[in-house]
């Protein structure tokens, strides 16, 4: 298993860059995630560096170079867009679906970033406290966006049943079970009981969205930007748990302990 959680941070850095290649290609931001407005100044200019930013953070990742300070540098980047772009927007359109989803998206991809850089606390041991304490605040906003997307699975179930592939039996019963699993996993990470196993499974359950509904939905609608950009969110949300998975091995994060141990890479 722990082979497996290990891939959690390249199958989050695999997801950054492409939501900055899919941003380099189509020469906008990405249109579901990051609505920025089209009045804003220079904004091809802002396209192409946020585009590089998520893609030299992954690279840190994936080569090894400065991986905490490349992961770091991700979460911050998801971190600003939530602050100056989608805090106002759901504050003013509180009964907006769209505005929630979208929000909490980019809350879940920078607390990932966080997380990830304090498994490789290692790399910079004077630093481990601080990634430490991120990591700890960041698994509680994590769970926190895991109840926001089951109360919008509740609200908005029959919508959620026609996302899922025809061929799949059992809708009600499968979209309850969605359901069940974000309930159960932000309840885990709140009272760090059975963290490992919830993290494990929440993100085998991201896994099995992105092989079965995100990647043919993706590969169905090849000129889809959105289509592709929800495929990378569910494979990034699927390494953020791997990785809270491969951290719980080692320190129980509920707490912060002045002696905090890092991950072994």
């Amino acid at each position: 298993m722990k082979k497996f959680t290990g891939a959690g941070a390249y199958l989050y850095a695999t997801a950054v860059a492409a939501l900055g290649v899919i941003q380099l290609v189509v020469q906008n931001f990405l249109t579901g995630m990051l609505p920025v407005p089209s009045t804003l100044p220079l904004r091809l200019f802002w396209v192409d560096l946020s585009s590089m930013v998520f893609l030299v953070a992954a690279a840190g990742i994936f080569f090894r170079v400065r991986r905490q300070l490349a992961a770091v540098l991700a979460g911050v980047a998801f971190f600003v867009f939530f602050l100056f772009l989608h805090l106002p927007k759901l504050l003013g359109d509180i009964y907006n679906p769209n505005e929630w989803t979208a929000a909490f998206e980019t809350v879940m991809l920078g607390c990932g970033g966080f997380i990830i850089a304090a498994n490789y606390g290692r790399e910079e041991p004077r630093w481990s406290k601080i990634t430490g304490l991120m990591a700890i605040v960041s698994i509680y906003f994590f769970a926190l966006s895991l109840l926001v997307f089951a109360v919008l699975h509740i609200k908005y179930n029959d919508y959620i049943q026609t996302l899922m592939p025809s061929w799949m039996p059992g809708h009600v019963f499968l979209s309850y079970v969605v359901i069940a699993a974000f309930l159960l996993s932000a309840f885990s990470f709140f009272t760090n009981l059975k963290v490992r196993l919830a993290a494990l499974w929440l993100g085998i359950m991201f896994l099995l969205w992105v092989l079965t509904l995100h990647g043919p939905r993706a590969i169905g609608k090849l000129n889809v930007e959105a289509e592709w950009s929800s495929l990378f969110i569910a494979l990034a949300v699927c390494g953020i748990a791997f990785s809270i998975c491969r951290r719980a091995t080692a320190t129980a994060y509920g707490r912060a302990e002045p002696s905090f141990t890092p991950l072994p890479v």
